[in-house]
């Protein structure tokens, strides 16, 4: 890359610079700043040198992204740059992306498809679970890789593609054409009721549809009877805070301080307050969280803890506390910027401290069960603040729940996970031969969910059939107690997701969730709890 072209580029940084600052106090002390400049020279002149002396030709652009990167990993572990195909993927998980709405595997060299989201052009079109794709425009899909076939399967909204579709039921495979569009994902997929009077709704991301989504839901478990309620945040890295705002203004009534924002500048400090006109049916609340439970999750977590409206059960929260700011830019990339601090309704910070400690650190401590359960002796700073009803809560890096609970002890081993996540998909395939030979299973999801039973007869098939495919997972030694339960488990989910789909895979795995069935014993306390804020409302 020529001089000029490097010129260019740093240009681009500093009109990029006042793009992301939207604030002109900024641009001019920069402006005014003269040693700035005087180090973007140098900068440019390093960059130079590389470019016509280092012993290796690099890429003048991947060093500028380099180096932004590095201004990113001097401030605090959220504030992120994310190139034009990273931050693509990255927003995907809160805006959707474009394509026919599949989800599908490579099994045995054919692209087999695993779900279909509702509304999607695939839906549209017919296609089901378990079809196989054997051409994309044209081209044999049988031997592509798995990024091969999405790349050909997703593309530009408006663009059509051609399929074609190999289905159990047909007699030859048929052509389709469907036109790509614009794919949601859920942010709330699932909701049942797990017992009688008990509903279940899990939350996986914060995005501009929760709020509607939840209240779908729970309309939908009240019309089943719902009396009490188990609010699932497990695993649910976060997204959007108006969201996490207006879920909180589901469960609580108006007139209460959900959270608080606090930065450098004056457009950061923000309070939100709840309201009567998005409040619904205060059911008794038991909120699942654990370690992978960060950011609009905690904001939840902690509001509904605070305020005393629901039970906080299950593990530590991750600890973020920081509120970024997107920032787009005309090449596709994004920065994510932390502009803020988020407070609790009892004004406590829950960011765990990163001063000092390397991002890989920081992240591993977030998932150490030994600094959550750490006791010793408290810090004034950290607290105690005060719930509604005046219990002491800490600001010790995350939300700690009222109610600790430990993970399933049902770990697969070694030989159990290799077998499940071979590229083969094993279970799958077995479960689909099952299900083709046994339809009558078909008849009633309840009783298959509550009493059918892998027989060692079935099990013991599934090894013939994994051992006659793949000499080197024939060799495995399976633990006969142990490994043989956990097969045995596995199957059955498959067989249920080849049946019924993804919902009735779901409960499949709730019958052995060893957090969620603790929870449910706690729904009659979160009952009292309650009838005991009742006055504060």
């Amino acid at each position: 890359m020529k001089s000029k072209n490097i010129v260019l580029l740093l240009s681009v940084i500093l009109l990029s610079f006042g793009y992301i600052s939207q604030d002109n106090h900024v641009q001019n002390a920069v402006a005014g700043t003269q040693s700035f400049y005087t180090k973007i020279k140098i900068f440019t002149a390093i960059i130079e040198t590389i470019q016509r002396s280092y012993i290796e030709q690099m890429d003048a652009e991947e060093l500028l992204e380099d180096a932004i990167k590095g201004i990113t990993q001097r401030l605090d572990p959220h504030t992120i740059y994310l190139p034009p195909n990273d931050f693509k993927y990255w927003n995907q998980n809160f805006e959707g992306f474009t394509g026919i709405g599949v989800g599908f595997e490579v099994i045995d060299g054919a692209i087999t498809v695993m779900s279909v989201m509702a509304g999607s052009p695939a839906e549209e079109v017919g296609i089901l679970a378990g079809d196989k794709i054997s051409r994309i425009d044209g081209r044999l899909a049988r031997g592509m890789s798995k990024d091969e076939a999405a790349n050909s399967l997703n593309g530009d909204a408006g663009v059509p593609v051609l399929l074609e579709i190999k289905g159990e039921n047909w007699a030859k495979p048929r052509e389709v054409e469907l036109v790509r569009k614009r794919i949601h994902l859920k942010s709330v997929p699932h909701a049942l009721m797990v017992r009688p009077q008990v509903g279940y709704i899990q939350v996986d991301r914060f995005t501009s549809t929760t709020p509607e989504e939840l209240d779908e839901a729970l309309e939908k478990l009240e019309n089943q009877g719902m009396r009490y309620l188990l609010l699932d945040l497990r695993g649910n890295g976060g997204g959007y805070l108006n969201a996490a705002v207006e879920v909180v203004d589901r469960f609580v009534p108006g007139g209460h301080r959900i959270v608080s924002t606090k930065g450098r500048t004056s457009t950061s400090f923000q309070e939100f307050h709840s309201t009567n006109e998005k409040t619904r049916t205060l059911h008794p609340l038991v909120v699942l969280i654990d370690h992978g439970s960060a950011s609009a999750s905690e904001i939840v977590a902690g509001a509904i803890q605070d305020l005393d409206r629901g039970l906080i059960a299950g593990k530590t929260s991750f600890g973020k506390g920081l509120v970024q700011s997107q920032y787009r830019f005309h090449d596709g990339s994004a920065l994510l910027v932390t502009t803020a601090r988020y407070y609790t309704p009892s004004g406590r910070p829950i960011q765990r401290n990163f001063i000092d400690k390397s991002r890989d650190e920081y992240y591993r401590e977030a998932y150490d069960d030994s600094l959550s359960l750490a006791k010793g002796s408290r810090n004034p700073e950290l607290g105690p603040y005060k719930t509604l009803l005046g219990r002491s809560v800490y600001a010790e890096g995350g939300i700690r729940p009222d109610i600790w609970i430990e993970n399933d002890g049902n770990l697969f081993s070694h030989e159990v996970r290799e077998l499940f996540f071979s590229d083969e998909r094993f279970f799958y395939a077995f479960a689909e031969h099952f299900a083709s030979k046994h339809p009558g299973v078909k008849k009633n999801e309840e009783t298959f969910i509550r009493r059918f039973v892998v027989t060692n007869e079935v099990y013991n098939n599934f090894l013939y059939f994994v051992k006659k495919s793949d000499s080197h997972l024939a060799k495995l030694n399976f633990d006969r107690k142990k490994d043989e339960k956990n097969i045995k488990f596995l199957l059955k989910r498959t067989m249920a997701y080849i049946y019924w789909g993804d919902a009735a895979r779901f409960r499949v795995n709730l019958t052995r969730d060893h957090q969620v069935i603790e929870a449910l014993k706690y729904v009659h306390q979160a009952n009292l709890l309650l009838s005991m804020t009742a006055d504060q409302r």
